[in-house]
């Protein structure tokens, strides 16, 4: 009975949006954040990856270069805004 109704009630937190540190989630598609990366970087794709950085949604894009140089870009995964870029 304690387990339906620790169940229950966090279904009604879910369901009102107050559970603590529940972070925003992502509205950016992952194709949108790879061309705004490629935009910065021209390259070879490596990875993209869906992370959360202090509740904060974002992308980590890393695309190799044509002189074989590495570069990460970080991307809010709402705004999709560009965090960093290096």
């Amino acid at each position: 009975m304690k387990k339906l109704q620790t169940l229950l009630i966090l279904l009604a937190c879910l369901s009102f949006g107050v559970l603590p540190h529940a972070g925003e989630t992502h509205t950016l598609d992952k194709q949108t954040a790879v061309a705004t990366a490629t935009q910065r970087f021209q390259g070879k794709l490596v990875s993209v990856d869906a992370e959360q950085r202090k509740d904060t949604p974002v992308y980590r894009v890393k695309i190799l270069d044509s002189r074989g140089g590495l570069h990460t870009v970080i991307i809010h995964g709402q705004t999709g805004e560009i965090i960093s870029a290096h």
